[in-house]
């Protein structure tokens, strides 16, 4: 019986499978600190640190939707489900087949999508997303900088950001390509880097508008034991599509447990 499961999962990859990158995560601290939501300067990535990714197999199938937790409130944001077997084609057993979970990425590097993302000058001058392909235009409510005022800098699962968030710069303000001993955010990380004199004041949010390779956020287990004692099957993920506007609060908290029920 183990050899027709495991024939038939080798010809569903073959014929439906895909490279996919998974980033796994590790939950950040400071969500604890701020209503249950990330800490807007924080290094970390939505609440995240993620680590060097690995290039697995999975196939992706049927759409599902999840409740998500935005600025504009509580709204349905589509996803995938992804089937990840335990070994590869090779043979080889695959890292995220054991540890995958809640709040690791999973990045199809083969389909681009166009996004957005909210920075805040001074606080957040890094994307959030990974593995950008292009940085179509930067955003100031609908004024356009133009490509003269700013620098994108990228590198590869190392940081250019130092303590404060911001990416490491001499006294001229020319970015040093510094990296710290610990890659806080990996991936190919994007910051912005303004010309003197350019762009938003120090606090004002901007816009940054960038095609990138789709990327989904792990909800959550889809059952991957199939109710049998048999452990060998492929794990099935439900994700959802990940966004990068992160609130300062947490909208669904907003109950007031000292308020008057009746007046």
């Amino acid at each position: 019986m183990l050899k027709i499961i495991d024939e038939n999962i080798v010809r569903s990859l073959r014929r439906f499978g895909q490279t996919v990158k998974h980033y796994p995560g590790t939950l950040c601290s400071c969500i604890g600190e701020n209503n249950g939501v990330p800490l807007l300067n924080h290094t970390c990535n939505q609440g995240y640190y993620y680590g060097a990714p690995e290039t697995i197999i999975a196939i992706r199938t049927a759409i599902s939707y999840k409740y998500l937790n935005t600025p504009q409130g509580v709204i349905y944001d589509g996803g995938a489900t992804f089937t990840i077997p335990r070994l590869n084609l090779s043979g080889a057993e695959q890292r995220a087949y054991s540890v995958i979970t809640h709040g690791d990425i999973l990045v199809c590097d083969n389909k681009t999508r166009r996004d957005t993302d909210i920075l805040k000058r001074g606080t957040r001058d890094f994307i959030y997303a990974f593995d950008i392909t292009e940085v179509i235009g930067i955003y100031r409510n609908n004024t356009k900088y133009d490509a003269t005022d700013y620098t994108i800098i990228e590198d590869d699962y190392k940081t250019l950001l130092g303590d404060d968030g911001l990416p490491l710069t001499d006294e001229n303000g020319v970015p040093t390509g510094e990296v710290r001993d610990k890659a806080d955010i990996v991936g190919k990380l994007m910051a912005v880097v303004w010309a003197t004199g350019k762009g938003p004041a120090t606090g004002e949010s901007y816009t940054v508008e960038f095609i990138c390779a789709q990327q989904f956020k792990v909800w959550e287990d889809a059952g991957s034991d199939r109710g049998t004692d048999e452990n060998r099957l492929p794990k099935k993920m439900l994700t959802v599509l990940r966004r990068f506007v992160t609130p300062v609060e947490n909208n669904l908290d907003t109950v007031e447990t000292t308020q008057e029920l009746y007046t």
